[in-house]
């Protein structure tokens, strides 16, 4: 299945390879970009079986994430294609709170 990308996610990816190349040896960024790829082959060929993210908005939106190394990477499956909507790194990424259990009402005891 083709793999797109939004303007937004590729511009992330772009930023983030450069960031890897400036600060590791040279050809660090094909290394980790070969690796992401890699990754995302094996685990999109079966994107359905992806759960909805857990991100209050991503879950609105009905995105699917998955996570290579610190980085979620949010997506939508279409007829013939996925779409890599976001890429995000995990410390800017809220979690939904999990449903809380709510006790049931009765009367109030008081103690003295």
């Amino acid at each position: 299945m083709k793999i797109n990308y939004t303007i937004d996610a590729y511009e992330t990816l772009i930023g983030l390879l450069d960031f890897i190349e400036s600060h590791n040896s040279q050809g660090a960024a094909i290394r980790w970009f070969d690796r992401y790829e890699k990754y995302l082959k094996k685990i999109l060929i079966n994107g359905s079986q992806q759960r909805v993210c857990n991100n209050a908005t991503f879950y609105k939106l009905k995105l699917r994430c998955i996570y290579f190394n610190d980085w979620v990477i949010a997506f939508s499956i279409h007829e013939n294609f996925i779409l890599i909507e976001v890429l995000l790194h995990t410390t800017f990424v809220a979690l939904r709170p999990k449903a809380q259990k709510v006790p049931q009402s009765g009367p109030l005891k008081l103690q003295a």
